[in-house]
């Protein structure tokens, strides 16, 4: 409900809707390589660490919050900052799991993903559902 409030308050509603398309496939690319990352360490959990099953694996979620993030810039006019600590977490994870097996890599991610979505709702308990901003 609250991106066709956005883009229609929006000074140039079809570009807002395009950039808000492309917004939406990154985020879901982000969401098809995390399911592709998450199904090796399914397959796989304790094998020998790949540096491709990292890029599937943290590659998938920082993909959807590089997608997240300007798409709540075009909503909100501002980025959260718990996605902006979760991409430098996932990023801080590279160095720490390199050598681990898959299992640990998914559990890291996981916890990054988990740790925004915990912040998100901590940030929004017993408030009103924020209205877009009025982009103009």
């Amino acid at each position: 409900m609250l991106l066709p409030r956005a883009i229609t308050a929006a000074r140039e509603p079809a570009r807002q809707s395009v950039a808000a398309a492309l917004t939406h496939l990154v985020m879901i690319s982000g969401v098809v390589l995390a399911g592709a990352g998450f199904e090796l360490y399914i397959i796989e959990p304790t094998s020998r660490p790949e540096p491709n099953w990292l890029v599937a694996i943290l590659g998938g979620p920082a993909l959807f919050l590089l997608g997240r993030a300007p798409f709540e810039l075009q909503v909100f006019r501002r980025i959260s900052l718990s996605r902006l600590i979760g991409l430098l977490a996932l990023g801080l994870l590279i160095p720490a799991v390199w050598h681990a097996p898959p299992l640990v890599a998914g559990a890291g991610a996981t916890a990054v993903l988990a740790g925004i979505a915990v912040a998100d709702a901590w940030h929004a308990r017993s408030r009103e559902p924020e209205p877009p901003a009025l982009l103009m």
